[in-house]
């Protein structure tokens, strides 16, 4: 009987994780596609990607409370269920995609940086070239006073 319900379990394990599986290689391409749009500056597009991105964080967290909820039905046959070859390869696979997923998210993060520094100083350079813009204005139409003159 308990070899049945192991079966059973890791047969619904194997078909949610590939589920997940299959979310998590979107998830990849979608950031990969992101890192293109900022290289690229293909800003206008950038909001969408962030928008999708947004809503992959909420598919995550359904997808832990789902693998939590059939982990809380009965632990001691979750984990034996869990330990299949199957249900492993799986998992590894969706391992190795998350660990991508992260250098990919990791080098986004730092192109940004570097965009964000080079932006903030070409205005700083902007703002000194107006302050010496207006140094080098020609003409003051201030009145001027010398030794009590005008």
């Amino acid at each position: 009987m308990e070899q049945n319900a192991i079966n059973r379990l890791e047969k619904e394990l194997v078909v949610i994780l590939k589920e997940e599986y299959s979310f998590y290689q979107s998830l990849y391409v979608m950031l990969d596609k992101q890192k293109d749009l900022m290289r690229f500056n293909k800003d206008e597009n950038l909001l969408d990607v962030f928008a999708e991105i947004e809503r992959c964080h909420k598919r995550i967290k359904k997808s832990e409370e789902k693998i939590s909820l059939i982990k809380n039905r009965d632990p001691k046959l979750f984990r034996l269920a869990s330990i299949s070859p199957n249900v492993r390869k799986i998992v590894n696979g969706i391992v190795t995609l998350v660990k991508k997923s992260i250098t990919v998210v990791t080098e986004n993060e730092e192109y940004m940086n570097m965009k964000y520094d080079r932006i903030k100083d070409e205005l700083g350079e902007l703002k000194n070239s107006e302050k010496i813009m207006q140094y080098m204005q020609t003409e003051d139409s201030s009145p001027h006073f010398i030794n009590g003159d005008s």
